[in-house]
């Protein structure tokens, strides 16, 4: 996965090629032989499928489909042709990679259909977990602290309830792996610039990354950023033109969003959500103190003694975690959301996945930063057993925790009682899923032989 960076027409002036080339450097060439370095990546994927796959919250989603791969993907796929599909915008934005996912699914045997889904987000969360393991490679010198960073992709505490399996949530990784291509700059040209471009139209949050495309258009391969602006582009005019249904019509609550920001990112990263909901009533704001001296003590670090490039990603490890928490919330503000509610931050888990992976990229750049000095070793030592126990934690919880189980209908169960309604002569069947009170119907053609019902 790693090529040579090459040379190419100088944009902007030296001046600007310059600056870019100080804070966007190329990785360095990896020690391991190229036959090594794939057998690496190889087994690094397969474990990454197996964990989010083969745990029982991974397990329990090859047969429970969710929310909007169903009600929204699914059906379309099956009803609409591929192309309006494929331009679809849902929720006020576009969809794509989700619904190119739907119609390759809806190829298979309708009873593969949860498995199908499952499967899709389990490899592309995969993906993107390499692609900030290659491209770390630039701003990270310790390779235990690449291999953790890229481990938390898919152990995050945040991300394996809400979020696990599922296309629908899938935007929150993508925008992390589209962040981390962006500063990839000898990625593999054709496969890394498809998945930047079909993640571009795929997150209503890319934007937020256009000054990173705009720098990397002073370098060389511009076809990577090119890609990126074209699928941002896209989805900005579709985000202005489309129409989007709000969750509530609360008034936004500045202290309230500040309260819920600082829980679902410092201290959701180090915990879950899932214990978070059990600890805050109980202690109120010290999780939130301790966090954030966690998260700050090497955050501090890396902008004390990190070189340009580990501050810049510093600071938007940091900036971008803030931001895209805090635009969550404010455009989807409701009474739920609030701190004070049982869950507390439970609503909305989803939220937390690319703010709490954007701050862990900036954490672990301040512990890659610090000297070698003894005193200064031992603090550095300290922070990386934080983040590797944040990492055997995650493991740990999701292999005994049943809350992030689903135990709904199962999807054959639900394929069975459609065909049922088709055979006593209902013209559609009604096919159920997560979470509760789900569900879509379909045409009996497609039910009971597979046909698609598209005009």
């Amino acid at each position: 996965m790693t090529v040579t960076d090459e040379a190419g027409p100088r944009t902007g002036g030296p001046g600007l090629r310059a600056l870019a080339d100080g804070l966007l450097p190329p990785p360095p060439a990896p020690p391991a032989s190229r036959g090594r370095t794939a057998a690496g990546y190889l087994l690094a994927f397969a474990a990454a499928l197996a964990f989010l796959l083969l745990t029982p919250a991974g397990w329990a989603r090859l047969d429970h489909l969710w929310a909007e791969d169903g009600a929204r993907f699914m059906v379309d796929a099956v009803t609409l042709p591929a192309f309006s599909n494929l331009v679809d915008p849902y929720g006020g934005y576009l969809h794509a990679l989700p619904r190119l996912v739907a119609e390759l699914v809806a190829l298979l045997p309708l009873e593969w259909t949860a498995a199908g889904f499952a499967v899709s987000a389990a490899v592309l969360r995969a993906v993107v977990a390499l692609i900030s393991f290659a491209a770390s490679g630039a701003y990270l010198r310790s390779l235990p602290l690449r291999v953790a960073l890229a481990a938390l992709v898919v152990v995050l505490p945040a991300g394996n309830s809400e979020p696990l399996n599922n296309m629908a949530n899938l935007h929150w990784f993508l925008l992390y792996g589209v962040f981390w291509a962006l500063l990839w700059r000898n990625a593999p040209r054709v496969p890394v610039t498809l998945f930047v471009f079909l993640a571009a139209v795929s997150s209503p949050l890319v934007l937020v990354l256009l000054p990173i495309a705009l720098l990397r258009l002073a370098l060389p391969r511009k076809e990577l950023p090119v890609a990126f602006l074209a699928g941002a582009l896209a989805q900005g005019v579709t985000m202005l033109f489309a129409e989007r249904l709000a969750y509530s019509h609360d008034a936004v609550d500045p202290v309230q969003v500040a309260l819920a920001t600082l829980l679902r990112v410092p201290v959701v990263a180090f915990t879950g959500s899932e214990q978070v909901a059990r600890f805050y009533p109980e202690h109120g704001n010290l999780p939130i103190l301790a966090a954030l001296v966690l998260a700050a003590a090497p955050v501090v670090a890396g902008l004390r003694w990190g070189d340009r490039a580990g501050r810049l990603l510093v600071l938007l490890g940091v900036g971008l975690g803030a931001l895209v928490m805090v635009v969550s919330l404010t455009a989807n503000w409701s009474a739920v959301l609030q701190a004070q509610q049982p869950t507390v931050v439970m609503a909305g888990q989803r939220y937390s996945v690319a703010p709490c992976l954007f701050l862990f990229a900036a954490i672990a750049v301040g512990l890659d930063a610090v000297p070698a000095r003894r005193w200064e070793r031992l603090a550095v030592v300290a922070g990386r057993s934080v983040i590797g126990l944040v990492v055997l934690a995650s493991v740990l919880l999701h292999l005994r925790s049943d809350r992030v189980v689903l135990n709904g209908v199962p999807w054959d169960e639900s394929v069975a009682r459609a065909r049922v309604q088709c055979v006593e002569g209902g013209p559609v069947g009604r096919l159920e899923h997560e979470p509760t009170d789900w569900f879509f119907e379909v045409p009996c053609r497609y039910v009971v032989d597979g046909a698609r019902t598209r005009p």
